[in-house]
């Protein structure tokens, strides 16, 4: 049986933090449509990534810089010296093979993250603003609009149990590092993850350091369950809180399984009495004791 771990994050976004495409002067938001036309604008899992590699690179470890070959950039694949190759994959293409046919070295990550997705509709305002010349002789202001939103998404994550070892890609790099070194691989992506202590990309222009509201977290001895989905908030006197009713239908639906569940409450969100709700700290600790027992 395959130990696992989920996690699902409810957490709170302002501004414009994971820009799209410019049209004309107006900087476009990330947004998806659902089928009853929803507007929900989402932070990709790729800028998510890239802040948690920063955080990362601050606590003293080597990030992939990337190979340059010709016009392209080529991951280094090697997740022992780059934990970023480690934590999250990396594909790396051998010189003159092809994608699929042999040419490439690839490494499935262990940890796989999803969008952090608005939950609800959300209305998306224009923030209006200008460039003002720096040269005496030019006066005029280049006007520019930012589309901005704030709204609750949820971020999903599964942590599979090969952080700082082989996984099951055949075509993957064999290797194994101790168990210290891997401990602190997966304690330091926690403490990032969790507390939460990365920052979103444009910073630039703002910073946003996402606002988590509640977590729910799932240990698994046999692999992933669909816990996401029974994990959501509603909103009752200008407070969140947690749908308890959703999961009290997780709680039976795990009850003939060998797993735990747990909540994280960060923003004091009304939990629901019948679950254990845990501090950071400890619920870090519980994850590193059950994925290296």
């Amino acid at each position: 049986m395959n130990k696992v771990v989920q996690i699902s994050i409810l957490a709170k976004i302002s501004g414009n933090v994971n820009a799209d495409e410019v049209v004309g002067t107006r900087v476009t938001l990330k947004k998806m449509y659902n089928t009853e036309g929803e507007v929900l604008p989402f932070v990709s899992p790729r800028a998510i990534k890239y802040a948690i590699r920063q955080a990362l690179k601050e606590r003293g470890y080597e990030i992939d810089p990337f190979i340059e070959e010709g016009q392209q950039l080529n991951d280094s694949g090697d997740p022992v010296r780059y934990v970023d190759n480690d934590l999250f994959g990396y594909m790396k293409t051998k010189k003159g093979g092809r994608k699929g046919e042999g040419g490439s070295i690839s490494r499935q990550a262990p940890i796989a993250l999803s969008y952090l997705k608005a939950i609800y509709d959300t209305p998306i305002s224009t923030e209006f603003g200008a460039r003002f010349p720096r040269k005496e002789d030019q006066q005029d202001p280049v006007p520019f609009e930012i589309e901005v939103a704030e709204f609750i998404g949820k971020l999903n994550a599964i942590i599979y149990d090969y952080v700082g070892k082989k996984g099951y890609n055949l075509k993957e790099l064999d290797f194994n590092l101790d168990e210290e070194e891997r401990r602190k691989r997966l304690r330091d992506f926690l403490e990032i993850f969790l507390t939460p202590s990365y920052v979103l990309p444009r910073r630039s222009n703002s910073l946003n350091i996402p606002e988590y509201i509640s977590a729910l977290v799932m240990l698994s001895y046999e692999g992933p369950k669909p816990i996401f989905q029974y994990f959501n908030y509603y909103t009752e006197e200008n407070r969140i809180k947690i749908k308890e009713d959703q999961l009290e239908q997780l709680k039976t639906l795990l009850q003939n399984t060998k797993s735990e569940i747990f909540l994280i409450d960060y923003n004091n969100a009304i939990m629901p009495s019948n679950f254990a709700t845990k501090k950071v700290n400890e619920s870090i600790e519980e994850i590193l004791d059950f994925y290296f027992e």
